[in-house]
């Protein structure tokens, strides 16, 4: 049994605590609304079986759902009760797992996302879907996406999306870039999202973090080194900055996106945390989009952070399709950006659905049917009867689609002041 404890560096609307009896009954006074509030309950949790997640089961006036945490690990974490509205009817039942008796409160006042334009940056096309869909279907009429990169690495010639279809690496690559950015432009149209709001920048797939490093290097694409983000930029509404003279360098990438929050002026901005999301692209977005704030002079009045990657942690957020979630596994209690505040936006079940097929057409959220996959599958319906519906082969159709997207956010000018005095960047 491993102890970790999931600590983050919270700061709440208010506090209360509570205690957690036996049979699953909540004893909370709380001292302030619950209405457009996000709610966690910080408890102590341990795990019962050493390879079932453990499940707390909650029933609220007759609905029920579901949050799912480590097997065969104990220490403290957060459960999300947001929207469920009067607590004391709340049941809490434990599978696999139990609790101890202390715990706590913890609200955090939802940001007011109505008050101005949401720009989502996403470093490669379906991080915006993984991440935001729901979100940014909920206020698609206010919401921008821009994708960073076009996506276009590919590894092996066999993995290109129609078997065949191209004889060398480089091609497929390219043609593989240009799918991705149409995907990229295409599939929020079915949120609603118009096409007038929808970028694809074009930079190339792992050479963000370069790109921000030194500005003013260009960096060639490893199997096309005449290759320039052009033609994953077609589909753009309006001209940018990096379409004058096309090419992979950091000086047009925050040219363009300094250009964007101008032109889009957002009281929102989404962005990949660059704490606890680890991947090269998606750290190097955060700090583009900083440099980019502080070139512009546009401040959000909030950035919202999101992780699609963790550090040695897998199949998270845990659970089955449609369970709930939380803020993904953390051990720091500060952080260089100050104080995070939590909001966790719901999705219906119809909603969870038409995220389902936004992923669907993602051409890289297609995996293949190995008989690896389709052994594990038919174990965890017959044997373990895990309640996995298996929408898509990808991990991703069982990790994201869930009952909340939930985001850690901060004031716009602690987000820049923290990234760029953590990134030991000045740049202007």
């Amino acid at each position: 049994m491993t102890t970790q404890d999931h600590r983050y560096p919270l700061a709440p609307s208010w506090v209360s605590p509570v205690k957690l009896s036996p049979d699953g009954r909540l004893d909370v006074a709380t001292p302030g609304e619950l209405t457009h509030h996000t709610l966690l309950l910080e408890f102590d949790y341990e795990a019962t079986h050493k390879r079932r997640q453990g499940c707390l089961r909650i029933d609220a006036d007759g609905v029920g759902s579901e949050q799912y945490f480590e097997a065969n690990q104990r220490g403290r974490r957060f459960l999300n009760l947001t929207g469920l509205g009067e607590l004391d009817r709340v049941r809490l039942q434990a599978i696999d797992c139990r609790w101890q008796e202390q715990a706590r409160l913890l609200a955090f006042a939802n940001p007011a996302l109505a008050d101005g334009p949401v720009l989502i940056l996403s470093p490669h096309p379906d991080d915006a879907e993984l991440a935001a869909f729901g979100l940014y279907s909920d206020h698609a009429e206010r919401s921008w996406i821009v994708t960073l990169s076009a996506g276009e690495k590919l590894g092996r010639l066999d993995r290109q999306y129609i078997p065949g279809l191209d004889a060398d690496l480089p091609s497929a690559s390219a043609r593989k870039g240009v799918i991705r950015a149409w995907n990229s432009v295409t599939t929020p149209l079915l949120a609603g999202v118009s096409a007038a709001r929808l970028y694809c920048l074009g930079y190339f797939n792992d050479s963000l973090a370069r790109l921000v490093a030194d500005p003013e290097a260009r960096v060639a694409h490893g199997q096309l080194p005449a290759l320039t983000p052009a033609p994953f930029r077609r589909w753009n509404p309006r001209p940018l900055p990096g379409d004058e003279q096309p090419g992979n360098q950091g000086a047009l990438l925050l040219a363009d996106l300094a250009a964007l929050l101008t032109h889009i002026r957002p009281s929102t901005v989404l962005v990949t945390h660059p704490e606890v999301d680890p991947h090269g692209d998606h750290v190097a977005t955060a700090r583009a989009l900083a440099l980019a704030i502080r070139r512009s002079g546009q401040v959000p009045a909030r950035v919202l952070l999101y992780a699609n990657h963790l550090r040695r942690v897998h199949d998270f957020p845990y659970g089955p399709e449609h369970a709930g979630t939380t803020l993904p596994p953390w051990q720091q209690e500060t952080s260089p950006l100050g104080p995070w505040r939590c909001y966790s936006h719901p999705l219906s079940l119809a909603r969870q659905k038409e995220k389902v097929v936004a992923m669907e057409t993602m051409h890289d959220l297609h995996a293949k049917d190995r008989l690896e996959k389709r052994f594990k599958r038919w174990w965890g319906r017959t044997v373990r009867r895990d309640g996995y519906h298996h929408y898509g082969l990808h991990s991703y159709f069982q990790t994201h689609i869930k009952a909340h997207e939930v985001f850690s956010w901060v004031a716009g000018e602690d987000f820049v002041r923290g990234v760029l005095q953590d990134a030991g960047t000045e740049q202007a």
